[in-house]
């Protein structure tokens, strides 16, 4: 088992050290051969430590849902900011076994994380398969705004490395932050996060997967 699934002490400088060790593992140029499908990862909080864990599997070209799976699982690591990955990983991956995904994209930080190692980073290492993070809000480096229209990015530095760029997905929406995971390039992370992109701010797999998770929790507590 990786260390990161369960990780022997709880000691954030170890911690960050084993980050550094993924961080290094991570591939940032495609190895891919063909991009058929695509899995959206997600998970959804229900009460204490429970969470729900999904994984939505799309078809590249038309963004139809072919597999949907959700498990419960418990978080046994607290949140702390840049140190997600031991708390999400284990039931992300319990989410997508079994899949056969193409590229998995996760709805996180990849090499855009102080350390180089965001959630995404860990997913793609952990299944040695091309992932990408597409984040909200930026964890770390600096960009200049995009102009308005769709498609416009600008490249996130952090000091004078590239960790990912600021992309916006939609005509005067808010930005997303997109990074590698794993496995791809960046001109490559831009061009899947556009094209699985319809008429809202993220991408369609991030959005199956949500509403998978958050529809499997809402039943729950009925």
């Amino acid at each position: 088992m990786l260390p990161i699934l369960r990780p022997p002490k709880f000691d954030l400088d170890d911690l960050a050290r084993l980050q550094k060790r993924i961080a290094k593992r991570v591939v940032k140029e495609d190895r891919f051969r063909n991009l058929e499908t695509i899995a959206g990862c997600d998970i959804s909080f229900a009460r204490g430590n429970l969470a729900y864990a999904a994984c939505a599997v799309l078809d590249y070209k038309s963004l139809e849902v072919l597999e949907r799976k959700t498990v419960a699982v418990r978080l046994n690591f607290p949140y702390i900011p840049t140190f997600l990955a031991f708390r999400e990983l284990e039931g992300m991956l319990k989410a997508v076994e079994g899949s056969e995904a193409d590229v998995y994209m996760v709805g996180a930080q990849g090499l855009a994380h102080p350390r180089r190692a965001g959630l995404a980073c860990h997913l793609g290492v952990a299944l040695n398969k091309p992932a990408l993070g597409v984040a909200k809000s930026r964890l770390c480096g600096e960009a200049a705004s995009p102009s308005k229209r769709k498609g416009a990015h600008s490249t996130l530095k952090d000091g004078d490395e590239i960790v990912g760029a600021v992309l916006r997905t939609q005509p005067n929406a808010k930005p997303v932050y997109v990074s590698i995971g794993h496995k791809l390039s960046l001109k490559t992370v831009i061009k899947i996060t556009l094209k699985t992109t319809r008429k809202y701010r993220l991408p369609e797999p991030l959005r199956a997967a949500h509403k998978l998770a958050t529809d499997t929790m809402r039943k729950s507590k009925l």
